[in-house]
């Protein structure tokens, strides 16, 4: 991620939508670098209808469930595919036809490419599912609030537990107060 793409980020529609009811949006990011500040990205925010909010620091893990639950996931499935291709690339003795420095061959498979890994990422997300057959993918967006639950309907009750309850401690914030460093060091 870089500042360029964060822009395109913001700008593809099928990324990022004004809310369909007319509400301010919330877009809630890590501490990134490649992430642009509200003033960097105005214009891109009022098309949104959208504010940015920043995590704390070093919450990525409490915040972004994702990481050790669907993104896990999706790996095993892409660990999977990607281990049949190279089953695929041995029994075709697709390997590499470069010499090492001092002469022998390096006996490495032929790498697929860009497109066969962007394609074997998007695979992999879309097999995900649970036993009722949602994709990880929707399953996580519901349970960290980033999209309306089952019954077309946000509620708090959708998230995640530990996020249940930094809302309860942290109403204000919940409600839009921003978080200061100051606020963090004296809870």
């Amino acid at each position: 991620m870089d500042k360029r793409v964060f822009r395109e980020y913001l700008t593809e529609r099928r990324a990022q939508r004004p809310d369909r009811l007319g509400r301010v949006k919330t877009i809630f990011l890590d501490n990134c670098s490649g992430h642009l500040s509200e003033l960097e990205c105005e214009s891109e925010l009022k098309a949104l209808n959208a504010r940015l909010r920043y995590l704390p620091a070093n919450a990525t893990d409490l915040c972004q469930p994702a990481d050790s639950f669907v993104i896990a996931k999706i790996k095993n499935v892409w660990r999977r595919l990607w281990n049949e291709k190279k089953i695929e690339l041995i029994e075709d003795e697709a390997w590499q036809n470069k010499a090492r420095k001092n002469g022998n061959w390096s006996g490495k498979l032929r790498i697929p490419g860009k497109h066969f890994f962007l394609s074997l990422a998007a695979k992999a997300v879309q097999e995900g599912r649970d036993t009722h057959g949602l994709t990880y993918a929707r399953k996580v967006m519901i349970r960290c609030g980033l999209s309306l639950g089952m019954d077309g309907t946000w509620s708090i009750q959708q998230l995640f537990p530990h996020l249940q309850e930094n809302v309860k401690k942290y109403p204000s914030h919940f409600d839009g107060e921003a978080v200061t460093t100051a606020a963090v060091l004296t809870k």
